[in-house]
């Protein structure tokens, strides 16, 4: 009750409330969740950050009023994450030590509650700048915290908590591999849609269709959203791989078409017949760019995104906080939908062990799933090397660095 009257009085009213409902959802994970799930909500202030962990039994809440041997304050925690930002996105940087300092902050409070509840999930309801962390990231001084812990976003559809799994849905695959208006060019594209949409030589994961450049025009936008129309799920996934801008705001966010288009997010917003995402199960923008690099934002596109795609059906986003080599992505992409498809993970747990796969050099892994995985055809297609070229220097995370598996983020539906 604290934190929500200190929300309040700082004008934080949408916080609040959010806030004041942790107990409809304390219910939810007690009688519609069977998975080790806890929820963690930070709410960020001028002069302090608390958080709340919920399990199915218990609620615990922490307090930072002092970080560090300082006083806490939102700006300091705001140069941290940019500096983390800066090390994340430069795989010659170690961003362990930044890591280590957030983990303290974000996760150590309660790490003792979630080792012995068993939890294996933790869904996130970030504030603030904290929207841009990619909680996977963070470094208990040992591990990644996707080493211990499955991550996903919440969301207020509900999609996280009542979400029911589905597979063998077909797959509208998007992408742009040309450089247009200032964007450069992703060649990797048609090497990560060809693994993804079985092919007439029978390679590939999923059935359905691919369009790429002048074929992904907004008519094939529209007409992907209703892919999963014919299927016996009424569901399928939508995977786009080109330049997804999120802005300031609506206005100022947008898709690049393969045609070199601009489709707004505000247009999206507009027309809620032409994009109507309620045949969505996951829809994931593998070439996302976030406002994270602008200190005048916080994080808030991300949010906006995910509501109005939600608002509108989409059961889960899987989205990138920054833009990564794409042929590196064109692997991670694939080895997720692989362990989803073909292992039977969830959304979550897929994510977290491609994630780690690529922190331990393993790729492809037989440990998690039998039979050799169809990175490694993807990787011969492509040229691209799976073997990690390594370093003398204990400093250099070569693949393993968090450049190439962090930024994304998995919103909504985690089953």
């Amino acid at each position: 009750e604290a934190i929500v009257a200190a929300a309040e009085r700082l004008g934080r009213g949408d916080r609040a409330a959010q806030l004041a409902g942790l107990g409809p959802l304390q219910g939810h994970l007690r009688t519609e969740v069977t998975e080790a799930v806890a929820t963690l909500h930070y709410l960020v202030l001028p002069d302090r950050m608390s958080l709340i962990l919920t399990t199915p039994y218990e609620r615990r809440s922490h307090v930072w009023t002092e970080w560090e041997g300082e006083p806490f304050s939102e700006q300091r925690l705001d140069a941290v994450i940019a500096a983390f930002h800066h090390a994340l996105s430069n795989p010659a940087i170690d961003p362990r030590p930044l890591g280590r300092r957030l983990y303290e902050l974000m996760l150590a409070p309660f790490e003792r509650e979630l080792r012995e509840n068993g939890v294996e999930l933790v869904l996130l309801s970030l504030d603030r700048r904290l929207r841009y962390v990619p909680v996977a990231a963070l470094h208990d001084g040992d591990r990644f915290a996707v080493e211990l812990f499955e991550f996903s976003t919440l969301t207020n559809a509900g999609y996280e908590l009542a979400g029911r799994r589905v597979a063998g849905i077909p797959v509208a695959a998007l992408g742009m591999t040309q450089a247009a208006d200032g964007f450069a060019a992703l060649p990797g594209v048609g090497i990560e849609l060809d693994g993804l949409v079985r092919g007439d030589d029978g390679f590939g994961l999923m059935e359905g269709r691919v369009l790429l450049d002048a074929a992904f025009d907004r008519i094939a936008l529209e007409d992907a959203l209703v892919i999963g129309a014919g299927d016996p799920a009424g569901m399928g996934v939508v995977h786009i791989s080109s330049h997804f801008h999120l802005g300031r705001s609506d206005d100022q966010s947008f898709l690049l078409l393969g045609t070199g288009e601009w489709l707004g997010l505000d247009e999206i917003k507009a027309d809620s017949f032409a994009f109507d995402f309620g045949r969505v199960d996951l829809l994931t923008l593998s070439a996302c760019s976030t406002g994270y690099a602008n200190p005048a934002l916080d994080g808030r596109e991300l949010e906006s995104l995910a509501y109005i795609t939600g608002d509108r059906g989409a059961r889960s986003i899987l989205a990138s906080l920054w833009p990564v080599e794409d042929r590196m992505t064109a692997i991670l992409m694939q080895r997720f939908y692989e362990l989803r498809e073909r292992g039977g993970y969830s959304k979550a747990r897929a994510m977290a062990l491609a994630q780690r796969e690529f922190i331990t050099g393993e790729i492809g892994s037989r440990a998690h799933l039998d039979g050799d995985s169809i990175v490694f055809e993807t990787a011969q297609r492509g040229a691209v090397s799976l073997v990690d070229p390594g370093t003398p220097d204990p400093h250099r995370l070569g693949r393993g660095h968090p450049f190439y598996w962090a930024p994304f983020v998995l919103t909504g539906n985690w089953r």
